[in-house]
């Protein structure tokens, strides 16, 4: 076994040896052991140079954040929330079809006369417990009719911007 002396006077394996010199990097060539017997001047220079070179290569790093790579069930839950909001696009695009096939339906059997080609629809709102909110109004039905209709157009782009496959 080859031994070493330390420069305090003990003996030292050449295991220990390598295992301080993994622990105890160099710095320009000499072991921090030899910077630190050398008045403490090169020891506060070395440790300002690390700061500099951490300084500088976070500021040149540029900043990643590195999403996980989705296991199967957040995949199978990404795919389930895909699918529900394909469904409520669907039935959004059904109503609005089908309120527009309603008007285009009016206007067509409608008289050219008539301003408001709701005149002679009955809007009805009902519970569960069997109360009824009944109007005639033609006016309220086409607010209504057009609330409903702007409101399906803005829930249906809100559910389409939200459709968008994750990116790993």
């Amino acid at each position: 076994m080859k031994v070493a002396q330390k420069t305090n006077g003990s003996v030292q394996s050449t295991t220990e040896r390598r295992e301080e010199a993994i622990l105890i990097p160099s710095v320009n060539g000499k072991s921090k052991n030899e910077i630190l017997e050398v008045n403490g001047k090169e020891q506060e220079k070395s440790e300002v140079k690390k700061e500099e070179a951490k300084n500088v290569t976070e500021t040149e790093r540029p900043k990643e954040f590195f999403k996980p790579v989705l296991n199967l069930e957040a995949t199978l839950k990404v795919v389930d929330d895909l699918h529900r909001r394909s469904i409520q696009r669907i039935n959004l695009l059904s109503r609005i079809n089908q309120l527009e096939d309603f008007e285009i339906t009016l206007i067509e059997e409608g008289d050219e006369l008539e301003t408001n080609h709701f005149q002679g629809c009955q809007l009805i709102i009902s519970d569960d417990k069997g109360r009824k909110f009944v109007t005639q109004t033609a006016g309220l039905i086409k607010l209504v009719a057009e609330f409903i209709h702007t409101a399906c157009l803005e829930k249906l782009s809100e559910i389409e911007a939200n459709i968008v496959f994750p990116r790993p």
